[in-house]
């Protein structure tokens, strides 16, 4: 399976994602990260993006390593 990461769509911040979840397609992706927001696609397509990501899985816990 492929991982996917969302990410907000604002240029503002950091390009650090917000979840990461592994799915066999980015429709499938989409519609999980919608759920687990409580937004509809078109919501969630307005506000985030949904991205696959491929290297190391560094989140904020690990930090730097």
């Amino acid at each position: 399976m492929t991982k996917f990461a969302l990410y907000t769509k604002t240029s503002t911040e950091n390009s650090q994602h917000i979840n990461i979840v592994e799915m066999p397609s980015i429709t499938q992706a989409e519609a999980y990260f919608a759920g687990v927001k409580n937004l509809s696609l078109t919501q969630l397509r307005e506000i985030f993006v949904v991205k696959e990501i491929n290297g190391p899985n560094k989140t904020l816990l690990y930090g730097n390593r």
